[in-house]
């Protein structure tokens, strides 16, 4: 036994921290220390036994496999040249703080207090798959390297938090199906992927061979999850967790081009989701989870171009969606999500040209959904078989979506109580198709060319526009010929009293139609248009009568017909005689009584038949005009 060793024996019953002098004997058998925590040494009276050593380098080997200690273990700023082992021992309070040694194995450990490794340094696996400590796990400022697995904690259960601030490691780190009371907490660490990853055996492989780094996947966190201001170099897995606290990856990276990066699915997240000003490279999924409180991506930049950046499909969000100022490259995909909150992507921008940037598709909103204050989409925005809690604003919002033939804005069969929609500029056409909005508040003059309102209903409409802007408004439509949103826009203005604009409305709609019939159609809908407006004009009948009745008084005072029984016919009354030629199944005994001759025969059968005409369109046009009313 060297001095060191000896000083370590006679210190080992009281307690007193032995520190290896750094220009003397450094050396410590690990059969030693495995010897003193066996009970070789007795503690002394009124007195706790404890390891302390700290400064020393440990050789040989120093393994408590199904051991039982008692003793506290202190081996801090410690060099161990065989990796120590812990399998199934039950141990106090143990720490390893910034000690190095080339792997540790602790599965199955049961520590009765923390387990310290800050400040360690491991060159190889940190092994604690099944380990119970009713304290914390502590490694914060840890350095870890493996080509591998680096730190292999699954089933890990802990009374206490998980510490690793600022570490740094390169290597998987797997607590899949472990119990954390406090919180895990990963503040400013860096987690870098394995350098062999195909070197991992089962089941951690697959999360190693698409390039993951941390898998949490059905872990159980009591406390928060905290990894502000982190670097990850691939994907972060959280799959089917439940974290009771805050998910905090503010200010943090995670870099996996391509493939997935962060890995919420069916997790519940008690706390919320907060990617404020995080930067992600890959997708962020978070398919059937349940966020209740905020999911905050403020200020983050999301690239997954071409593809889905945040696959949210059928998420439920009891909280806020703030994604202002966020920038993504790829689709926002939220399809069939339950968003319990407000929802605002003020001044954001999405990219993902000729596809769809963000989907809303079937999505209950709560409340109120803000697309609007600059928030600009380089691809469809589509929000179809939704529901708005309060309000959908799209003020102020750019949208632009090539080809031509791919609607920018896609609201089919959506409900909302109001509408706003007046957008800074628009490319390719809006599909407004089976809405219905309680208030619309809009800019007429400021749709784009191809607007298509076919089923659109609402209850207001505003601004009150001219009527010859909501006649232009409505030819957008390429459905121009399509009653409805001719019929809903006259109730509008009806609604509003203002009777006058809307029979102008409807009359509009009525030559739409006629130009798209065929032309024996089209002629019948020429007579009713300029003999009665389609019976929106009913004053335009009683000015052709009183012209035709003007024509035929004085061409008929001017040259009186022959009595066609001289002696029984009564006085001539041009007037009266005009009348009963012009007026169908009226008769007032003028027209059988006298018999024109010549171009005046001629000119009462043009009157016959004009009054034919006149009678049979304001009949067909006034039971239209009374049936839509």
């Amino acid at each position: 036994m060297n001095v060191l060793e000896q000083r370590l024996w006679d210190a080992f019953p009281t307690g007193a921290l032995v520190t290896a002098d750094p220009d003397g004997e450094r050396e410590v058998r690990g059969e030693v220390l495995t010897r003193l925590l066996l009970g070789a040494q007795a503690p002394a009276p009124g007195a706790r036994a404890s390891l302390r050593l700290s400064g020393a380098r440990i050789t040989g080997e120093f393994a408590l496999w199904f051991a039982q200690v008692d003793a506290p273990i202190q081996l801090e700023d410690c060099e161990f040249a065989r990796m120590p082992v812990l399998y199934w021992a039950r141990l106090g309070f143990t720490s390893f703080a910034r000690s190095s040694m080339p792997g540790l194995h602790a599965s199955n450990v049961t520590v009765d207090g923390h387990l310290k490794l800050k400040g360690a340094r491991i060159d190889g696996v940190l092994r604690l798959a099944g380990a119970r400590i009713s304290g914390g796990l502590v490694l914060a400022e840890a350095r870890l390297r493996s080509s591998g697995t680096a730190l292999h904690a699954e089933r890990i259960t802990l009374g206490g938090d998980l510490a690793a601030g600022r570490a740094d490691i390169e290597g998987l780190v797997v607590v899949s199906q472990g119990r954390i009371a406090g919180d895990l907490e990963l503040d400013r660490a860096r987690i870098a992927p394995p350098s062999a990853p195909e070197s991992i055996p089962e089941p951690h492989h697959l999360i190693a061979r698409d390039h993951g780094v941390l898998a949490a996947d059905s872990v159980v966190v009591e406390g928060g999850f905290f990894a502000r201001g982190a670097e990850f170099g691939g994907e972060v897995r959280m799959w089917h967790s439940r974290i009771s606290g805050i998910v905090s990856f503010t200010d943090t990276t995670i870099t996996n081009p391509g493939r997935v990066a962060l890995r919420v699915d069916s997790a519940t997240l008690d706390g919320g989701l907060f990617l404020a000003r995080t930067t992600i490279s890959g997708q962020v999924r978070c398919r059937h989870a349940q966020i209740n409180r905020t999911f905050a991506l403020w200020e983050a930049r999301l690239s997954h171009p071409g593809e889905l950046a945040v696959l949210g499909e059928s998420l439920t969000l009891n909280g806020t969606l703030d994604a202002r100022e966020t920038v993504v490259e790829g689709s926002v995909w939220l399809e069939n999500a339950q968003l319990n909150g407000a929802v605002g992507f003020r001044g954001a921008t999405l990219s993902r040209p000729g596809e769809i940037a963000l989907c809303l598709n079937g999505v209950t909103a709560a409340s109120v959904v803000h697309l609007c204050d600059g928030f600009t989409a380089h691809g469809q925005v589509a929000f179809a078989h939704g529901q708005v809690g309060s309000l959908l604003c799209l003020n102020a919002a750019a949208l632009d979506a090539p080809p031509a033939d791919s609607s920018a804005l896609r609201l089919w069969r959506l409900r909302a109580p109001e509408l706003r929609i007046r957008m800074t500029s628009v490319t390719g056409p809006v599909d407004l198709r089976h809405v219905h909005a309680g208030l619309l508040r809009d800019d007429p003059g400021n749709w784009p060319a191809v607007l298509r309102l076919t089923g659109l209903t609402y209850d207001t409409l505003e601004p009150a526009a001219t009527e010859t802007d909501r006649r232009a408004w409505l030819a957008r439509d390429p459905e121009q010929a399509a009653r409805q949103p001719y019929e809903q826009l006259a109730a509008a203005l009806r609604a509003s009293g203002d009777d006058d604009a809307a029979r102008s409305v409807l009359l509009t709609r009525q030559r739409a139609r006629t130009r798209a019939s065929g032309w024996p159609a089209r002629v019948w809908g020429v007579l009713q248009d300029v003999t009665v407006g389609y019976g929106y004009r009913p004053l335009l009948a009683a000015v052709w009568l009183v012209v035709l009745l003007g024509l035929g008084t004085a061409a008929y005072a001017s040259h009186p017909p022959r009595a066609a029984e001289p002696e029984k016919a009564p006085e001539f009354q041009a007037v009266v005689y005009t009348l009963d030629v012009l007026l169908p199944l009226v008769d007032f005994g003028q027209q059988t009584a006298f018999v024109p001759a010549g171009r005046f025969l001629w000119l009462s059968f043009l009157l016959v038949a004009a009054g034919w005409i006149l009678a049979t369109t304001i009949a067909a046009a006034l039971t239209r005009s009374l049936r839509r009313s």
